[in-house]
């Protein structure tokens, strides 16, 4: 498939079509992963739980790597939004081994330092050894997950956007073969329950890295040989690095608001884990819209920031966040409907249910600043901005989620659902007032528009296209 122009053309068809298969590639991963919870949930609650006590040191590393990736797409996207393909093909290569090793040290870290890490995140200790049946393979495994999203960066910063999203498909479908058989032993393969579910994963991460870096031979984007193109490889990994720290910082600082979360909810029993666990799940997969979206602008952004096309940078600020909130607001009221049906697929315990609803009409209400905080920050990714991505992302999760959990802790389960929510809001609030001043700084035309007359014109158009096809 040849590669979207994001330099060029509509920026809301642009953007549609850059979501639309990385939203595809999204809902994969995240139906799997709900697939997981799933057959696990047929294990039993405590094999749940051992699954969210897990989840902390698990989005840790992954968190960390996004914004490692989050680093490589602005870089890449930089190079190729000035026609500097031979730089993006080195940057491509330095990242992927650097990244790549650094995910080996880091796995065989977290191998050595299981026991305390999980005690410290709340685990009992008749749920440690279940932690670490789940644990452990994914922390030898980490370095193949990794190099995959690497190369999925660099993928979608040339504008490829379907080839890596059916890689994701197919490794989701490995994923779910290998978790029936080796969860519940099937035929030759051994009933490993949790652990089994963890090499499946393990499994799957392998076979999307061999793939995608087959991908990037083929576009062009890496060469198997040597020459010049490491004459300034520490220019170019100093210069990765100097995007990615801040995104990094970024990064880890949700699953370290999570692991506070998870810690704090820890203390209201397993019931409230394992719902924590299962809600987490869901609402990344019914977010998959908002997600993919947050993460096609960076290098949207760092393409037409590179070719100094201001204007489009503005159109996708203005259309990015409205498609934001039309879809936070849809999957609100989905959700408010659909919460108890849904977490039946997980569970029968009625408290983990209730739990649940309780959470999607809580914090649901939020998602569409949620949503706003989120691309606000990808946003300023692509423009090479990402200490003010780490501003944003620092004030929502010290400033906000740990110490309003803290204090909601002292009162219940319900009361942690409203602060998150509330923490959401105030935060999307902040990242608008960032937005806007970078804006002024960049003399750009939104800061003389006011974003109401923008919904209001959208609310005009449904209204007309509905009473046309209503009279026709």
């Amino acid at each position: 498939m040849m590669s979207i122009n994001m330099l060029e053309g509509s920026v809301t068809r642009s953007l549609t079509t850059m979501a639309m298969p990385a939203a595809f590639g999204m809902l994969m991963t995240f139906l799997f992963q709900l697939v997981d919870s799933y057959f696990v949930g047929q294990l039993g609650t405590k094999e749940l739980a051992a699954m969210s006590y897990a989840y902390p040191a698990y989005i840790l590393i992954i968190s960390l790597f996004m914004g490692c990736s989050a680093g490589v797409s602005a870089v890449v996207g930089g190079f190729l939004g000035k026609g500097d393909s031979k730089k993006a093909n080195q940057a491509t290569m330095i990242a992927l081994l650097t990244f790549m090793v650094l995910a080996m040290l880091l796995g065989l870290a977290g191998v050595a330092t299981a026991d305390p890490v999980f005690r410290l995140l709340g685990t009992p200790e008749d749920s440690l050894a279940l932690v670490k049946s789940y644990m452990l393979p994914l922390y030898v495994g980490m370095f193949a997950l990794v190099g995959g999203l690497i190369a999925n960066s660099v993928l979608m910063a040339k504008g490829i956007m379907l080839k890596p999203t059916l890689v994701m498909a197919a490794g989701g479908v490995i994923n779910l073969v290998f978790d029936y058989l080796l969860i519940f032993g099937v035929g030759p393969f051994p009933a490993l329950e949790l652990n089994g579910a963890a090499l499946a994963t393990v499994i799957s991460w392998s076979c999307i890295l061999l793939l995608m870096i087959a991908l990037l031979i083929k576009e062009k984007l890496i060469t198997l040989s040597g020459g010049d193109q490491w004459s300034h490889s520490l220019k170019v990994l100093k210069k990765i690095m100097t995007m990615a720290s801040p995104a990094i910082a970024a990064q880890l600082l949700n699953p370290i608001a999570i692991a506070f979360v998870t810690r704090a909810i820890s203390s209201h029993g397993d019931n409230a884990v394992a719902a924590f666990g299962i809600v987490t799940r869901m609402e990344s997969l019914v977010l998959t819209g908002i997600l993919a979206l947050s993460v096609i602008l960076t290098p949207f952004m760092a393409q037409n920031f590179g070719a100094n096309q201001q204007q489009r940078i503005d159109n996708a600020i203005a259309t990015s966040g409205r498609m934001t909130v039309y879809w936070g607001m849809a999957f609100y009221i989905i959700m408010i409907m659909s919460a108890s049906s849904l977490m039946h697929l997980f569970t029968d315990n009625d408290q983990v249910i209730q739990y649940g609803q309780q959470y999607f009409m809580i914090v649901g209400f939020s998602f569409p600043a949620f949503g706003l905080a989120l691309i606000t920050t990808s946003l300023f990714n692509g423009v090479e901005q990402p200490k003010q991505s780490l501003k944003i992302i620092l004030f929502r999760a010290i400033g906000l989620t740990i110490p309003l959990v803290l204090i909601a802790n002292q009162f219940g389960v319900v009361f942690i659902w409203v602060a998150l929510a509330v923490s959401n809001v105030i935060a999307a609030w902040y990242a608008g007032k960032q937005l806007n001043r970078w804006l002024v700084e960049r003399n750009s035309s939104l800061t003389k528009q006011k974003p109401i007359d923008d919904y209001l014109a959208d609310f005009r158009w449904l209204r007309f296209q509905v009473s046309k096809n209503f009279n026709g």
